[in-house]
C-alpha cells in the first residue's frame, strides 16, 4: 500500500511489528475461528439472517487478509 509516497503505511508497521508476536498469532487464530464458526452458521441460516452472516464472514476474511494470517500461520508452523 503506497498511499504515503515511498514510506509504508503505519498500520502496514504496525503489522510487521505484530507478525512475530505469538500472541498476535493467537489472536488470528481466533479470528480464523470465528470465521469458520460463521460459516458453519451460514449453512443452517434461515433466508433473514444470511446478509449478516456473510457480512460477519467479510469483515472477519478482511482481517485475516490484511494481517496476511496464512502467511503467519505457515511460519509459526515453520518455527515448531
Amino acid at each position: 500500500m503506497k498511499l504515503f509516497g515511498t514510506s509504508r503505511h503505519p498500520l502496514q508497521q504496525q503489522l510487521d511489528y505484530l507478525s512475530d508476536k505469538e500472541q498476535f498469532l493467537d489472536f488470528l487464530d481466533y479470528v480464523a475461528a470465528g470465521r469458520e464458526a460463521a460459516i458453519a452458521q451460514l449453512h443452517r441460516a434461515n433466508e433473514g439472517r444470511i446478509r449478516e452472516i456473510s457480512g460477519r464472514i467479510q469483515a472477519l476474511d478482511e482481517i485475516l487478509s490484511t494481517c496476511n494470517y496464512l502467511v503467519l500461520s505457515a511460519k509459526r508452523v515453520k518455527r515448531q
